[in-house]
């Protein structure tokens, strides 16, 4: 199961992953979060707490990144877990993103979202 957490600080939103990122309906709810925080300038992948990531699933965060990139928004990771780390280096995504502190984006300031934030981009 995966868990998210947004808090946002100036223009920039730090997304927490808690749990697994693998298939299933948790990963339609993380691309819902990311698409709707599009019109911050930067975007923060907070994988701390992320006990496993499968390697199918790295393709929905070169997604993410991709479609960030393209609207001037910047999708970057922090904390990746050992096994994250690994698997970004096995198959050299580190090279494409970029892992920062939350130290280095003032994320200790940031105050906690709570609730549903509407996103008009993904209603039809």
């Amino acid at each position: 199961m995966l868990t998210l957490g947004i808090a946002r600080t100036g223009n920039t939103t730090i997304v927490r992953c808690m749990g697994r990122i693998v298939v299933g309906e948790a990963l339609s709810k993380l691309h819902d979060v990311v698409l709707c925080e599009l019109d911050q300038q930067t975007i923060v992948l907070d994988l701390a707490a992320v006990e496993v990531i499968d390697a199918g699933r790295l393709g929905l965060l070169v997604f993410l990144h991709t479609c960030a990139h393209g609207l001037g928004t910047e999708l970057k990771l922090t904390n990746p877990t050992q096994h994250v780390d690994e698997l970004l280096k096995l198959t050299n995504l580190d090279s494409v993103f970029e892992i920062v502190s939350l130290e280095d984006i003032g994320s200790r300031d940031a105050a906690v979202y709570r609730g549903e934030r509407r996103c008009t981009r993904l209603s039809a």
